[in-house]
């Protein structure tokens, strides 16, 4: 990453941004058989993949000339960031972004092995195909060009993380409002696991409920429901009754 400017970082931490938004997107609407718009925010990036991919590139590219050192380096390097990403994003929102309870080997559902081993093929294919890649578009950029996309996407991405904060802040406002049935009803149409096994989705779905004191049927689990925040929703609607 030697050379590059704090411009073209940053024009690079957007292209992947991109890059996994593609990634996370295709694979969900490749397995709930329809579109999905994977992330937090609304627009066609995931934030957490510019700094996984940034990261990548810092500690990986200097043992180049070593594979099974990228490898090992960009697995650990990235687990640590999904682990710390997703503790921080929990204690921020009071909310699960990501959920690997699907799987068997894992760490507060945050990490799993299954993760962090594709961590590894993501270093090398980042260090030895996709590194070069995105230096010669960088360096194919005009520096006029990088500094308007760069103001472009960051006025996008900070309005877009605003309306979606506020968003959720009115959801939990009118969740408050309703009637418990009406929002146990509303909280279940909102939930998703993204990715994970239907019988996994109905075991996580019913020990929520039952925070609310809710059991759930299997006929309310034949579709996938958009995430929401269950604890802290089962945790207002407690305190309000």
């Amino acid at each position: 990453m030697a050379g590059f400017t704090a411009a073209e970082l940053v024009f690079v931490f957007f292209i992947f941004c991109g890059i996994g938004w593609v990634q996370e997107s295709t694979i969900e609407s490749i397995y709930h058989r329809r579109p999905i718009n994977r992330g937090f925010l609304k627009g066609p990036y995931i934030p957490i993949y510019g700094v996984g991919g940034i990261t990548m590139l810092l500690v990986c590219v200097p043992f180049k000339s070593n594979g099974f050192a990228v490898y090992f380096i960009g697995m650990i390097s990235c687990t640590m960031l999904e682990y710390f990403v997703g503790w921080l994003m929990e204690k921020i929102f009071h909310k699960q972004f990501w959920d690997y309870s699907m799987l068997k080997i894992t760490y507060k559902n945050r990490i799993s092995l299954l993760s962090s081993l594709f961590w590894g093929l993501l270093s090398l294919f980042m260090v030895y195909i996709l590194y070069d890649i995105v230096s010669s578009i960088v360096i194919y950029a005009n520096d006029d060009f990088v500094m308007i996309a760069d103001c472009v996407m960051l006025t996008v991405m900070t309005a877009d993380c605003i309306v979606c904060l506020l968003s959720q802040k009115a959801f939990r406002e009118k969740l408050k409002k309703l009637p418990y049935e009406k929002a146990r009803r509303l909280v279940m149409d909102k939930f998703i696991q993204m990715g994970g096994a239907v019988m996994k989705r109905r075991e996580r779905f019913n020990f929520l409920l039952s925070r609310m004191k809710f059991s759930v049927e299997e006929t309310d689990i034949g579709e996938d429901f958009e995430d929401f925040d269950m604890d802290n929703a089962a945790e207002e609607k407690a305190n309000e009754g």
